[in-house]
């Protein structure tokens, strides 16, 4: 089972983007998180291990980053398409 979210971002300095990125992999056990523009707004979070956005709000919250939820995927649950704020 695969758990998958594409989080569009806003930073207000762009060097968080790298440090949001690595806090995300220490936060979610077993996950991979890659930026899949070179503008860093759409990032992609996956992982084995169930999780929800509401464990990963208090990061983009450490760095004062604006996220919209895009998309969620589960290999449990159909595709569905959520804008967030």
């Amino acid at each position: 089972m695969k758990n998958n979210v594409l989080f569009e971002t806003k930073f207000k300095k762009i060097i968080d983007a790298f440090w949001l990125r690595e806090d995300i992999l220490e936060t979610i056990p077993n996950c991979e998180c890659e930026y899949l523009d070179n503008n860093f707004r759409l990032l992609s979070v996956s992982s084995e291990t169930l999780f929800s956005e509401n464990e990963l709000k208090p990061v983009f919250e450490l760095y004062e980053t604006e996220f919209s939820i895009l998309e969620r995927n589960s290999s449990k649950m159909r595709s569905e398409h959520i804008i967030s704020r």
